[in-house]
């Protein structure tokens, strides 16, 4: 582990990236480098819109300072984000979070671990997509980081590099209201008041649609005009007349045309997908485009389970039809040459996150043969089995659920959620997916 970060291998096109920066990058690279070369211990943010490079400025953080010998661990909220840096890694996989914090809640770091002995060698901490975590996983974070580096300061003194767009997804809390949503952001922290903010506002991936940027920002920043409430008028040029089914099927023919042609396509899956609001939506428009797609329709069925159930209170029939969050369908049907998506960590170094896009390229008993469509490792074949998956502990279950299936889905569409890091993960083939949001 303590090796590994001191050895890493900079990729080639992150060697000259400083050359590359624009003024709002040069100020927040330069202050945060101040910092680092006086030793002093600092609190930042970097906040920019989506399109803004706040992925090209951590990674030349990153170059820069392991060029001079500095450790620097990069982490992410969501696993789907840490395929963009070299050795990223969750933060909750680094840094041993429990899944479920309270606000006493510590890191399960031992003060004599190789993890703690990194720890206290490493320079600055490099975390994207803060906003959608809550406040309590950075409370236990600085709780341990000040026992282990022994120093009363903000993280024990480190330096910590936060990065994120609040107008993006904020964190889950299932049927919380909205002073819930703002009580658990980051914003709400003790030490937030003693980070400081770099802005970032030039906007590189809106060059060919101003209008549609400022637009969105305007949303984001809560300016745009409501027509009662918080209800905001589309632009007429997003939106398609509802006209039942046909209204539908019309979207979908704008955003996969002529699918039929594309079978086993991989930059045509890659370059688009549906968004919508929730996981219903998603399902029916899943099904509605994958019977639409050509080839031989496969099924594999999942073998369903409750802990500690002697009794056989719950029949199987019951079980196969639970559609818990986070859980692959009992029924997954698909076909060669289709989009799916990773619904699991499997091995976040070879690529395989939670939320990585494939293209299914062929299906055995017990094995599926994707291509992996996103990030650094793009191209690449591998084998996927049936895993056993348990239901979370807020999925609204009386029981644990332990479905035994491949950890895949559809991923012609997706939620709002589920897409959050995506586009900066396909932009690094200059690819900027169309998403369209559907509301049924």
């Amino acid at each position: 582990m303590y090796e590994d970060e001191i050895s890493i291998n900079i990729p080639h096109k992150d060697i000259d990236a400083i050359d590359h920066l624009n003024n709002d990058h040069m100020i927040a690279f330069n202050t945060i480098m101040a910092v680092v070369e006086g030793r002093e211990s600092a609190l930042f943010f970097i906040d920019g819109p989506r399109g803004t490079g706040k992925t090209y400025l951590y990674r030349t953080l990153l170059e820069k300072l392991r060029r001079m010998s500095h450790i620097v661990l990069a982490t992410t909220s969501s696993g789907i984000a840490a395929n963009l840096l070299s050795s990223g890694r969750t933060a909750h996989s680094r840094f041993k979070i429990p899944l479920n914090v309270d606000a006493s809640s510590m890191c399960s770091i031992s003060k004599q671990s190789a993890l703690a002995r990194l720890i206290q060698d490493s320079t600055a901490i490099i975390w994207d997509e803060v906003p959608m975590t809550h406040r309590h996983v950075f409370k236990a974070l600085d709780r341990t980081f000040r026992d282990i580096m022994d120093v009363e300061l903000p993280f024990g003194g480190k330096i910590m590099i936060f990065c994120g767009d609040f107008r993006q997804v904020l964190p889950v809390i299932p049927k919380g209201t909205r002073s819930e949503l703002i009580q658990a952001s980051i914003v709400k922290a003790t030490f937030w008041v003693q980070t400081k903010i770099l802005r970032l506002r030039q906007n590189r991936r809106s060059i060919n649609d101003h209008q549609f940027a400022e637009f969105l920002l305007r949303v984001g920043d809560g300016s745009e005009q409501v027509i009662n409430e918080e209800i905001r008028r589309l632009p007429e040029c997003m939106v398609v007349p509802w006209e039942s089914d046909q209204s539908i099927n019309q979207i979908i023919d704008e955003v996969f045309p002529n699918l039929g042609d594309h079978v086993d396509d991989a930059r045509y899956m890659v370059d688009r997908a549906l968004i919508t609001l929730i996981n219903d939506d998603v399902d029916v428009l899943n099904e509605k485009i994958i019977n639409m797609f050509s080839g031989e329709e496969i099924t594999l069925y999942s073998f369903d389970s409750v802990e500690d159930d002697m009794r056989n209170l719950y029949q199987p029939e019951f079980l196969y039809s639970i559609t818990a969050g986070g859980l692959p369908p009992h029924k997954l049907t698909f076909k060669v040459g289709a989009s799916i998506m990773l619904l699991r960590n499997i091995d976040p170094k070879l690529g395989l996150c939670n939320g990585t896009r494939l293209l299914c390229r062929g299906s055995y008993q017990n094995l599926i043969d994707p291509e992996i469509l996103t990030g650094q490792f793009a191209g690449t074949r591998v084998f996927l089995p049936r895993i056993p998956l348990k239901s979370a502990e807020n999925a609204g279950l009386p029981f644990q659920l332990t479905r035994k299936q491949f950890p895949v889905k559809l991923s012609f569409s997706l939620t709002i959620n589920k897409s959050q890091g995506m586009v900066e993960t396909e932009a690094l083939g200059d690819v900027f997916p169309y998403f369209h949001v559907v509301e049924a």
